[in-house]
């Protein structure tokens, strides 16, 4: 063999079999351009053969969810992985964790193919977003595992090169083989399915350029059956160099986009372990850990799964000589070393694992770990390299062996072993705890980019608001749960601006106002409209004209086909509604009404009885209003006359009030539609409104205050009546900030259940924002809740009800999260604009996000609630001129 100076690997077009790619000189390990080859020839469907005949069948693992699962769940997952592991004794295993990158293009595609009437603004939206998904290291991690199966005769290999029926014969002969390896591997914990050709042609892409980006097009279908002559697809254009072979990096080279690209590549491996308990620690899977980084890593591993009863004998004896050391140093009067004693006890507890563990986790593993990242420099690799290691700490000790060349082989499938070195030996249930398919993972992926997960890995949020209402027949009621300054009113404008874009009508009711900002970003500014209410007309907030009538429309025969009758069932579904539409206005007038008068009056039995009885003589239809409930009142007659019209004075007085003009139209009827169904976006803000704090008894509000609580029910209804103005299978979106203040009266639990039960029905998505997710539970709608959003929560009953809302049982851990969500927001200037959530999208997925804003400055400062009075930072310190020092 010519020795050279470096040890390359090279592929030329022409005049070589196919897979002859690279070899290692047995004298010090350099390699020249005339090597000997892969020793991969062969990949029939999902498996691999080598030229010594090894057969291995390969397999695609789905993610498995982590995040705030119980201690018990996720002790359930390791058994299982674990489990599957031991069934697999007696083979080799090799695990092969590489990343494909986010499909960016075509997610843009389905969310343009899925959006209706967009605003004209969408194109160059689109565009933004797109590149600013592509710029994110958000690409999605594939887990593979490769069973060894069996082996092939040498002469089927040498009759196979004239015939490819010769080792399809033999591979018949390894089916039954097969197909129970496809069983294990499908089974719970491994939840892994036979690799397809697309998956073959991605996992030698990324073995034989490994760390080189990902190439921008595949091939569009890929074959199920490669050759030798075939690997060219592969190998042509790939280049593999090592300055030495002692060297701790290699080069790797190849063409990407058309162009060359190099990457400096060093191949770790783990050496000695000490893992804290898994999840009990608060670690989560051992593998997993690296998905953590912040850059882009490769992971081979080859396992020797061994039977018990092997290992068990080899382990037994190695203990007895353990044994005998210690017993030596016994009978001669010396102290035992405490290295020599740790390994005693440390025996004794794995000789009673393997004697009398549970059957089949008693199984024993030798394994190779090695993991691979890249950088384009030496430096920035060193300091790469410096970050896998703090990330495992002191309970993994993270190597960096010479040779480098050969271990970055064993990264391809059907290389050997570069060498012993380095083994783990471990009991099944601890690999079982590694776990490499654990990923973060949550969201529809359909919809516009909210943000990214950022609790166990890094991956994209995509979230559509009217998938679960159009595809899963879901309810579209969505809490946003938080503490004050936890960001609730950035993430519900966010929301709203992404899909307003997406051509989608929302109305907003914020008290407070800041959201109404919305309506003045260009891109809104022609298709938006916000509305001061406690400027508005007087009447606008007449509680008989808030509560709609049902619209004859939405009950069809086509509705209820389903009946015997349908014509029949959609009339009494009609009278039915009518009659709950009548009474939501007798309970909300009455609330109302009452709420207006002084607390030690409106709390009177004498007074709730009189406002019943007139609530029930007024007129309940549309047409209705609160001085007709005045009269009622006042033609009352019998014992309670007299109470019954002072009550209505003390109304006749809060109608002249500028609060109470709102409520008492200045006659009877009369039309106060805002007609807002012709506006994208409505912002309905309150300014002015003094809302009572929560800790002050309500003996103590004062006259704004006491107001403020019923018309703000008055606004939520009207808010709704806005959507229900609207088609019936339009998109629309409705959000309402203050929550907490609607639980506290029948008429507003009754509007917030409403909004959650028709939710599904009118195609709209609810965001209900509120400090505490107890305000949520008590209004009795758990059970209409799709996703949630929960921010920084403190408080033991506060973080208690969050919980439950995101279906998470406490006493786990996960109060100390809720807590710790968004350290920054107090902070960093780097980090203004982002957002920390857990989110559960009410299809199986939770997992702690970021919401960022930075990259639209437009819509970060809209939505920016802070106070700050001046247009600088006033907490900082500004230079001083000279005369200003003199002064």
């Amino acid at each position: 063999m010519k020795r050279t100076s470096t040890s390359t690997t090279k592929t030329k077009k022409g005049g070589r079999r196919g897979g002859r790619l690279f070899t290692s000189s047995d004298a010090g390990g350099t390699v020249s351009s005339d090597s000997t080859g892969l020793q991969l020839t062969d990949i029939i469907g999902h498996l691999t053969i080598t030229r010594t005949g090894h057969v291995t069948a390969w397999y695609v693992a789905a993610p498995v969810p982590w995040s705030f699962r119980t201690t018990s769940d996720c002790n359930a997952l390791i058994a299982s992985h674990a489990q599957r592991l031991a069934e697999l004794a007696g083979r080799r295993l090799h695990i092969r964790v590489t990343h494909r990158p986010y499909p960016v293009a075509r997610w843009a595609s389905a969310l343009h193919g899925s959006v209706v009437d967009p605003l004209p603004s969408w194109g160059q939206y689109l565009a933004d977003e797109q590149q600013k998904v592509a710029r994110l290291p958000l690409d999605d991690k594939v887990v593979f595992y490769g069973v060894r199966i069996g082996r092939i005769t040498t002469a089927g290999r040498a009759v196979q090169k004239v015939m490819r029926s010769a080792i399809d014969k033999q591979i018949s002969a390894l089916q039954s083989d097969i197909t129970d390896v496809d069983r294990i591997m499908a089974g719970p914990g491994m939840n892994a399915a036979p690799a397809q050709p697309v998956d073959m042609d991605w996992l030698m892409t990324r073995s034989l350029g490994l760390c080189l980006p990902a190439p921008v097009s595949l091939r569009p279908q890929p074959v199920d059956v490669w050759s030798e002559s075939d690997l060219h697809e592969w190998t042509d254009g790939i280049e593999w160099t090592s300055p030495s072979p002692y060297a701790p990096s290699i080069t790797v080279e190849g063409a990407r986009s058309g162009r060359r690209v190099t990457r400096h590549v060093s191949v770790l491996t783990l050496g000695r372990m000490d893992l804290p308990a898994i999840p009990e620690s608060g670690w989560g899977p051992w593998l997993q850990r690296l998905d953590q980084l912040p850059f882009p890593y490769e992971v081979a591993a080859t396992i020797d799964l061994r039977e018990s009863t092997d290992a068990g004998n080899e382990i037994l004896r190695q203990l007895d000589a353990v044994r005998h050391q210690v017993r030596h140093h016994r009978e001669h009067g010396v102290e035992v070393p405490l290295s020599l004693a740790r390994q005693a006890g440390t025996g004794q507890v794995i000789e009673d694992d393997i004697r009398s563990g549970p059957i089949g986790l008693s199984t024993r593993t030798r394994g190779w770990y090695r993991i691979a990242i890249a950088a384009h420099d030496e430096e920035t690799l060193r300091e790469r390299v410096k970050k896998v290691k703090e990330k495992y700490g002191v309970h993994v000790l993270v190597e960096q062996p010479r040779g480098q060349w050969a271990l970055a082989r064993e990264f391809i499938p059907g290389e050997p072993l570069a060498s012993d070195a380095y083994v783990r030996r471990m009991p099944v249930r601890t690999l079982g705890g590694s776990l490499p398919a654990v990923s973060a993972s949550v969201g529809d992926r359909r919809g516009f980019n909210l943000g990214y997960t950022s609790g166990t890995a890094r991956r994209p949020v995509m979230w559509h608001p009217w998938h679960s209402q159009e595809v899963r027949e879901s309810s579209g009621l969505t809490p946003i749960v938080g503490t004050l300054g936890s960001g609730k009113s950035a993430l519900g404008g966010a929301i709203v601006y992404h899909s307003t874009q997406m051509g989608a009508s929302w109305v907003l009711l914020d008290p407070s106002g800041p959201l109404r900002r919305l309506c003045s970003m260009p891109e809104l500014r022609p298709y938006s409209k916000a509305i001061d209410l406690m400027a508005s007309e007087p009447g606008t907030l007449n509680p008989y004209r808030i509560v709609p009538d049902p619209n004859p429309s939405h009950y069809t025969p086509e509705q209820y086909r389903d009946e015997d009758d349908p014509r029949q069932a959609a009339e009494t579904a009609y009278r039915l509604e009518a009659q709950r539409a009548a009474g939501h206005r007798r309970t909300l007038a009455t609330d109302v009404l009452l709420g207006m008068l002084p607390p030690q009056i409106g709390r009177s039995a004498e007074t709730h009885l009189v406002m019943l009885k007139a609530a029930g003589a007024a007129d309940n239809t549309v047409h209705g209003s609160p001085r007709a409930f005045i009269r009622a009142l006042r033609n009352l007659g019998g014992s309670h006359q007299e109470h019954a019209t002072d009550i209505a004075d003390l109304l006749d007085e809060a109608a002249e009030l500028p609060q109470g003009q709102l409520v008492f139209p200045p006659v009877d009827g009369g039309d106060d539609d805002y007609q807002m169904r012709h506006w994208r976006l409505v912002v309905l803000n309150m300014r002015g409104l003094v809302l009572p704090k929560n800790d002050l008894d309500r003996e103590d509000w004062s006259t704004e205050e006491r107001f403020a609580m019923p018309l703000l029910y008055l606004a939520g209804w009207y808010a709704q009546r806005s959507i229900y103005a609207r088609d019936l299978h339009d998109r629309k979106g409705l959000l309402m900030d203050e929550a907490h203040v609607f639980q506290q009266v029948s008429s507003g639990r009754e509007l917030l259940r409403k909004s959650g039960r028709d939710s599904r029905k009118h195609n709209t998505r609810c965001l209900l924002a509120t400090q505490d997710g107890g305000d949520v539970l008590d209004a009795g709608l758990e059970n209409w809740i799709d996703s949630v959003f929960v921010g920084r929560t403190t408080g033991t009953e506060a973080q208690r009800a969050a919980l439950r809302l995101l279906r998470v049982e406490p006493g786990h851990g996960y109060e100390q999260v809720l807590e710790g969500l968004s350290p920054q927001a107090h902070g960093a200037q780097e980090h203004r604009g982002d957002r920390e959530f857990v989110f559960s999208d009410g299809a199986g997925g939770i997992e702690r996000i970021t919401v960022p804003l930075r990259h639209r400055p437009e819509l970060l400062n809209a939505l920016n609630s802070t106070a700050n009075p001046r247009a600088r930072n006033p907490w900082t310190t500004p230079d001083l001129t000279q005369q200003e020092v003199q002064a």
